[in-house]
């Protein structure tokens, strides 16, 4: 991709930025291992589409792009049997809560059925 990464200081309440013209990330400092990742392949997830600014869509494309990339589906059927908590699961895959929801919103219907019989597996 040809992108650098940098820990720096971010606009207010941002983990992360991407500037297209630089083809740099950069992250804010003191993010913890879970937090810094996510937010390194959100950014990447902006890079691969050739971001150039901040939009609802470009968010959600983003979004979709790193949680696609950080979450296996057999990990999430095997944390799922076992775990009882939606954040229960986010941590065991080391994800953010959020990254595992738009996961969840990616799977198609038989992913779902699997899912939901992993988790009944679970409880019985």
């Amino acid at each position: 991709m040809g992108i650098r990464v940098r820990t720096a200081v971010t606009p207010h309440g941002w983990w992360g930025a991407y500037d297209y013209r630089r083809r740099l990330i950069t992250l804010r400092p003191g993010l913890g291992p879970i937090q810094l990742r996510c937010t390194l392949m959100h950014e990447l997830g902006h890079a691969h589409y050739g971001h150039t600014g901040v939009t609802g869509k470009q968010e959600t494309l983003a979004n979709r792009w790193a949680a696609y990339r950080l979450i296996d589906f057999d990990d999430l059927l095997s944390v799922a049997s076992v775990e009882q908590s939606s954040s229960g699961v986010a941590a065991a895959l080391e994800v953010m809560p959020d990254v595992l929801e738009t996961y969840l919103q990616l799977l198609t219907r038989s992913q779902l059925s699997a899912l939901r019989a992993a988790a009944l597996r679970r409880v019985a």
